[in-house]
């Protein structure tokens, strides 16, 4: 995506958001677990390498793992990285073909039949393409843990492509893509002020939700409401800020997960409403900062602020690019006062950060 995008609407809605949001306070622990830096908005908890020649589209975490979708045509890659080894690379799986710019990832799960009388739960990860209007589905089936140095093992099934499909956007383009487990949808960014909501397994289109933030603006010396569209919404990543998690309980089993036919556990319920604390997490294409969606309404409810993350000004003297990553850890908070935790990353960043997110305001 050119960077002359960034010269647009954004700069000043944002700043007007940031000028009009509640700024929580941060105490220097939680739980009394150690905390790198406080922040405004966050507490950095760790810090591990990332490949600087890594042009992050996309961040997803499944079974204690991390993967990453890069792009750039010829360059574009999903990675396997094991986070309890400070980010150690275990699967590098090329793009094919190799002209296709690759984007936004997200892990997710069907319910199959096994060709007999149970369902098992198969485990998956999608990959959404730049300007081709084609995407790739990735099997993760065998749980994702290859042993050391035997991480391209021919007889592993993990990543390997069991499906492409073609798809079409607002913008005809596609950026980041994020999976809600409890309506078994996909909601999908194009640089656009829309989501798109797509059904999980025919991925076809259900809906499209614009994301707006409302602000109050005096005219003609009374209080009035504004909306302004919210352009460019990048990376994607559903929360539950009661659980921390996404409501996918067994993201760490690596397990397939069985079932009779008849069991209703083989069913999610896909008419359960949204609770109140669920949102969509996205990072907005130039800006250094991470906005709350409500999943139905498209309404921007709270923006964080990682402007001192890793600013500007050292990411120019290091040839850095923008932020771009969310993805959770796999670290539950059980309703407890902790916030969300997140992997946050960027475009050819040195550096990728563990954050807690202060406690969504509901």
């Amino acid at each position: 995506m050119s960077t002359n995008f960034y010269l647009s609407i954004n700069a000043s809605l944002f700043l007007a958001i940031l000028c009009s949001r509640l700024i929580f306070l941060a105490s220097a622990s939680s739980a009394g677990r150690e905390v790198l830096r406080v922040s405004k908005d966050y507490e950095l908890l760790e810090m591990v390498p990332h490949d600087t020649s890594s042009f992050t589209q996309g961040l997803t975490y499944y079974n204690g793992h991390i993967y990453e979708g890069t792009g750039l045509e010829h360059q574009s890659h999903i990675f396997q990285h094991d986070p309890s080894d400070s980010m150690t690379t275990l699967r590098r799986i090329p793009l094919a073909p190799a002209n296709f710019f690759g984007e936004g990832i997200a892990y997710y799960y069907i319910w199959a039949n096994d060709g007999g009388d149970n369902m098992r739960k198969e485990h998956r990860l999608i990959q959404l393409t730049w300007k081709n209007k084609r995407g790739f589905i990735y099997s993760l089936d065998d749980g994702g843990n290859p042993k050391k140095n035997d991480s391209q093992s021919e007889n592993s099934s993990h990543l390997k492509v069991i499906r492409e499909f073609d798809y079409d956007t607002v913008t005809g383009e596609g950026w980041g893509i994020t999976f809600l487990p409890h309506t078994n949808e996909f909601y999908i960014s194009d640089g656009s002020h829309f989501l798109s909501v797509w059904d999980a397994e025919s991925l076809d289109l259900k809906r499209k939700i614009p994301v707006k933030f409302e602000r109050k603006v005096m005219v003609d010396g009374e209080l009035t409401s504004e909306s302004l569209d919210v352009d460019y919404i990048n990376e994607l990543e559903f929360v539950d800020f009661e659980t921390g998690g996404d409501g996918t309980t067994d993201r760490d089993s690596g397990e397939e997960g069985v079932c009779s036919n008849d069991d209703t556990e083989c069913n999610d319920d896909t008419s359960s409403p949204h609770k109140q604390s669920m949102r969509i997490l996205a990072n907005v294409w130039y800006q250094d900062l991470i906005i709350s969606i409500h999943p139905e309404t498209g309404e921007v409810e709270r923006v964080y602020d990682f402007r001192d993350l890793y600013p500007i000004e050292q990411r120019q003297k290091d040839g850095a690019d923008v932020l771009n990553g969310i993805s959770l850890t796999g670290a539950m908070n059980g309703g407890s006062e902790d916030g969300v935790e997140l992997w946050i990353t960027g475009k050819l960043w040195p550096n990728m950060y563990r954050v807690r997110l202060k406690q969504h305001a509901t």
